[in-house]
């Protein structure tokens, strides 16, 4: 993604459930203002503090473009997910949270222009590369 800003590809980027990142992360995210970000500790604060997760899923999708293209990092769920994965970083969002996600934004008439999924490492017994099947197919069907 930083290259696609950086290549002048998009003119913003939204990052949704971001929880683990460095110093040169958060002062690029901070300096540049066509980052947003939703980091999984404040959507849990907006949670714990009363919203629901319609309510929170409301506010990322007004951030987005009226064309989205969704590049889905697997370290994004929660690691019972997909224990195999380079970064398992406590928290994370569900299935379920994901799948809303994704369908507040078709149902707010945003365009979803394509999909990408990376970071599925198949593991020992395939349960990573079930569920990265599992959000390919959803992503799939959510296309417009």
């Amino acid at each position: 993604m930083y290259n696609a800003l950086s290549e002048h590809l998009t003119d913003q980027l939204c990052i949704v459930g971001l929880r683990d990142y460095c110093h040169a992360e958060a002062a690029m995210i901070e300096e540049d203002p066509r980052i947003t970000v939703h980091t999984d500790r404040a959507m849990n604060e907006q949670l714990f503090s009363g919203s629901n997760w319609a309510e929170v899923t409301s506010k990322i999708v007004a951030t987005l473009p009226q064309q989205v293209y969704l590049s889905v990092d697997i370290d994004g769920l929660d690691p019972a997910l997909c224990p195999g994965t380079g970064t398992p970083v406590p928290g994370g969002l569900s299935m379920g949270q994901f799948l809303h996600l994704i369908d507040a934004v078709v149902a707010s008439g945003r365009k979803i222009i394509g999909a990408d999924l990376v970071e599925v490492v198949p593991g020992e017994n395939q349960w990573d590369a079930n569920v990265g099947a599992r959000v390919l197919y959803a992503l799939s069907h959510r296309l417009s």
